[in-house]
């Protein structure tokens, strides 16, 4: 195939299927957020660069946050649970629409949806016994093609084994936390 489908310029995502195989340290990618305190919920996310085979690269995002008034924000932007969801239904849909046209298959219409449970409980530090998170989360997928169901189904569990943040959500996360504290602005004169 030499013209893009769905979007997806097919030979160059097929080159770099290939480089990828012949050279695997051509496919660590590295990526990073720095996010700050905006006052009451909010934050505010910096995407700067992301190191691809070794090679830094450029970007320059703000990702906003904050909390509904409910709870105790200002209802400016989604907020981190919306976001992380978010992460999901799009690392399916760049998976879905990639694979979908390396498998020849065109996409007519895509959409993602997700949706999770979680008890404050546990956030609040109320109950010890309740999860600060997700128990689950579902998503949907609504996909037109003129592929056959059986092509679809193919394409969905291929997804599904290869999206990175299909897996983030389907396996624990080993996060390795490092608090930097800079406590008290002088010591007292005794």
């Amino acid at each position: 195939m030499t013209k893009p489908l769905n979007g997806i310029d097919v030979p160059a995502l097929l080159e770099t299927i290939e480089n990828v195989r012949r050279n695997p340290t051509q496919g660590i990618v590295r990526f990073g957020v720095a996010s700050r305190w905006d006052g009451q919920t909010r934050s505010v996310g910096q995407v700067s660069h992301y190191e691809l085979g070794g090679k830094r690269h450029e970007r320059g995002f703000a990702i906003a946050a904050d909390e509904p008034q409910e709870l105790l924000g200002s209802n400016r932007s989604a907020n981190p649970q919306e976001l992380l969801l978010a992460a999901l239904n799009a690392c399916l849909t760049v998976g879905l629409v990639a694979n979908a046209a390396a498998m020849g298959i065109g996409i007519d219409a895509l959409e993602v949806s997700s949706e999770g449970q979680l008890d404050l409980r546990g956030f609040l530090g109320i109950d010890a016994a309740v999860g600060a998170g997700y128990e689950e989360v579902h998503y949907h997928v609504r996909l037109k093609s003129e592929a056959p169901a059986e092509k679809i189904r193919q394409l969905h569990e291929h997804v599904m084994r290869t999206s990175p943040n299909f897996a983030n959500f389907a396996r624990g996360i080993r996060v390795v936390p490092h608090l930097h504290v800079n406590a008290g602005s002088a010591q007292r004169a005794g």
